[in-house]
């Protein structure tokens, strides 16, 4: 009787280990099938910005008027805005299933930042030159730090973006991010506290600000 318990614990033992190596071995798989769907993405944006660049030197060699110029360039920010604001649900949405990647996450999520913060610099320079209305909102949030209003503050600010994606255009930025780049925002705006706001590089609020507020101010 007691070796057919020890054989029937060394099967149940096997079987528990074979099913164990089996997920691991799907959620690795998973894992990487994600990882190259962002990377694909994210390879789609930067070809995006590079064919940007490329027309706006055929632009001026084809010398379109001012007006003429200003209606394209506001149509492409409006359709790299939704470019961008898809790839960064995919990349939040991974990075909340994601088990067994967590730096290829982090990579990834630098070269999106990165691509975003193109994005705000291009729109600045249409609301400069192109007369362009959009509001531009810069969100500090932390990532490694417990932060129930910075997840409220992107609640609020992904359904104002939802209520009018053409006039908010939200740049997310972690501030746990070792790119250089987020170094000198903060340190270019003070921003000292989680959740910081700044609406169109100007007004900066500290701490959680109601939806209502934020489309006063905006």
């Amino acid at each position: 009787m007691g070796k057919v318990s020890v054989k029937i614990y060394l099967k149940a033992a096997f079987l528990t280990a074979i099913v164990f190596t089996v997920g691991v071995a799907i959620g690795f798989y998973l894992d990487e099938s994600r990882i190259s769907f962002i990377q694909s993405k994210l390879d789609e944006l930067q070809i995006s910005f590079s064919n940007l660049a490329l027309e706006e030197e055929f632009y001026k060699v084809a010398n379109f008027d001012n007006s003429t110029l200003c209606k394209i360039y506001i149509k492409k920010a409006n359709d790299l805005a939704f470019q961008a604001g898809k790839l960064g649900s995919y990349l939040e949405n991974f990075r909340e299933v994601s088990r067994f990647s967590l730096s290829n996450i982090e990579t990834l999520k630098d070269k999106y930042f990165l691509l975003n913060l193109q994005l705000w610099l291009y729109i600045k320079k249409l609301r400069e030159e192109c007369s362009y209305n959009a509001t531009t909102i810069l969100f500090f949030y932390t990532s490694t730090k417990k932060c129930d209003d910075c997840i409220a503050q992107g609640i609020v600010l992904d359904q104002l973006k939802r209520k009018d994606p053409e006039k908010y255009m939200i740049f997310s930025l972690d501030i746990d991010s070792n790119l250089g780049i987020i170094d000198s925002l903060k340190t270019y705006f003070d921003v000292k506290s989680v959740p910081t706001v700044i609406i169109n590089e100007k007004e900066k609020f500290e701490g959680f600000v109601s939806r209502g507020d934020l489309e006063k101010i905006a």
